[in-house]
């Protein structure tokens, strides 16, 4: 029976034991990272070399053609004679593109000469009609005064010469002695005051006949001149709008004939052979000797984007050459219209959306691989430097003074070299100093870390985690059972 005792004991010890060493390996597997581990940020290493950094604003836009032309054309409800491009056709300035029937031109412009022709004899007749109208007015006025004149002197005359008789008989009546010469004086005198009377009425009447008609007949004159100064500003008016019709005539017949405006591709065909025209657009050309791309600016980075930087561009179909352009328009606010294409039509503009401000990139070279609408990826170069040493941001370091340092890796140790910053890039920033040379082992900080936990503290938890009395009697005996695989006797 003691013996069963001693070995129930012992099994339990053993129990305990192995449960024990499970918990700890446990423990230590699912303690790993926790803060009963120490972590160590492992480093790499980079050979220091000279290269070119550039600082920059992204940005997506879309390509475009430098210029865009749309043709119409002036008349109206003519027939299409014929339609001689397509789309994507290329054509050079001055290319017929269609042409219009041009026989109602044609007859147009025939009555429109008709009209000029009648308006001229029309005007002409009128304008005779008044000069003579005055030049007649005129020679009345000139008879009329001459006669009227000899009128009032003749009356004059009369009148003085009945003024002369009555004061001679009134001289005579004075002398005379008689009653029967007196009476007789008397008598003639009567009479030749009532000549006088009737010679000064006479007078009177040529002097008022004479003003009345020479103010009638300068009135007449006036008339005439005013007839004869609406006559030809009829005529002037009349011609001239008889001449607007044979000049528009003529015009509209030569513009039976559409030429291209620019050179360039045919991207928009609105009509066809046959069709009657009313208005509208007849085709669009766009010039793709040169691109430009439209893209937009956030209001963050605006500020920084000026006339003329350089802007390196990449597109899908140009694979991972870059491309060259500048910046040639910023619109001054989120909602102006963009800068047309050069000499672009504004009707075509397209305008700032208000999450940017929209900029216009011209390209400065030329690739047979653009097409217009490709998405171009823009990078706006705001600062660039070449031939300059350059390491990663994690690669500098502050000394206790706040300057910036690197270390760097040489046989196995590590020495600090004091830098001065340059310009950043996005991941690199410049360094400069004495003691910088090409191939130097720079030390980079990486992400990877290495988690370890000491040996002491394996066992000191190992040791609190065993029994206290089994360990001892395990260290004593040896363990030689367990060890050994051997399992105790129930």
């Amino acid at each position: 029976m003691k013996k069963v005792r001693q070995h129930k004991i012992l099994f339990a010890v053993i129990f305990l034991i192995i449960v024990a060493i499970v918990v700890v390996i446990s423990i230590r597997f699912t303690h790993k990272g926790s803060n009963s581990t120490y972590t160590k940020q492992r480093e790499s290493t980079l050979n220091l070399k000279k290269m070119d950094l550039t600082k920059s604003i992204s940005a997506t836009g879309t390509i475009e053609s430098k210029q865009t032309k749309t043709v119409s054309s002036n008349v109206n409800g003519l027939t299409i004679q014929k339609v001689y491009v397509s789309i994507g056709d290329s054509v050079k300035k001055g290319d017929t593109l269609a042409t219009f029937d041009k026989s109602e031109l044609q007859e147009t412009l025939e009555s429109a000469k008709e009209d000029l022709s009648d308006a001229k004899t029309e005007s002409a007749h009128s304008i005779s009609s008044a000069q003579s109208q005055l030049s007649e007015a005129q020679a009345n006025y000139s008879d009329s005064k001459s006669s009227l004149a000899r009128q009032v002197s003749d009356a004059k005359k009369d009148w003085t010469q009945a003024k002369k008789q009555a004061a001679s008989l009134k001289k005579q009546l004075a002398k005379a002695s008689n009653a029967l010469e007196k009476k007789q004086l008397q008598e003639k005198l009567t009479t030749a005051r009532e000549k006088v009377n009737q010679a000064k009425t006479s007078y009177e009447n040529a002097v008022s006949n004479r003003k009345n008609t020479n103010a009638q007949n300068k009135s007449n004159i006036s008339n005439a001149k005013d007839a004869l100064y609406n006559a030809q500003s009829s005529a002037k008016k009349n011609i001239k709008e008889a001449q607007t019709q044979v000049d528009e005539a003529s015009e509209n017949l030569k513009k039976c004939t559409i030429t291209a405006p620019i050179s360039g591709i045919i991207t928009a065909a609105n009509v066809e052979s046959g069709d009657i025209y009313t208005s509208g657009d007849m085709f669009q050309i766009d010039d793709t000797s040169s691109f430009t791309v439209s893209t937009t600016v956030d209001e963050y980075d605006i500020s920084n984007v000026k006339v003329g930087q350089r802007v390196v561009i990449l597109t899908e179909a140009t694979d991972s050459d870059e491309l060259e352009g500048k910046i040639t328009f910023i619109a001054p606010s989120t909602t102006s219209s963009t800068q047309t294409n050069e000499n672009m039509e504004a009707a075509s503009a397209s305008t700032s959306s208000s999450e940017g401000y929209n900029v216009t990139v011209t390209l400065t070279g030329s690739d047979n691989r653009l097409k217009m609408g490709l998405t171009a990826k823009c990078s706006i170069i705001l600062e660039e430097v070449k031939d300059v040493f350059a390491v990663p941001y994690d690669a500098i370091h502050k000394d206790p003074s706040g300057g910036a340092v690197i270390y760097v890796s040489d046989h196995q140790s590590k020495r600090e070299i004091s830098v001065t910053k340059g310009m950043e890039s996005d991941y690199y920033v410049e360094i400069s100093g004495d003691d910088l040379s090409e191939g130097l082992s720079v030390i980079i900080p990486t992400d990877e870390t290495s988690t370890k936990e000491s040996d002491d503290s394996q066992d000191n938890k190992l040791e609190n985690m065993l029994p206290r009395g089994g360990n001892r009697e395990m260290k004593e005996n040896g363990g030689g059972d367990y060890h050994n695989g051997g399992a105790p006797n129930r």
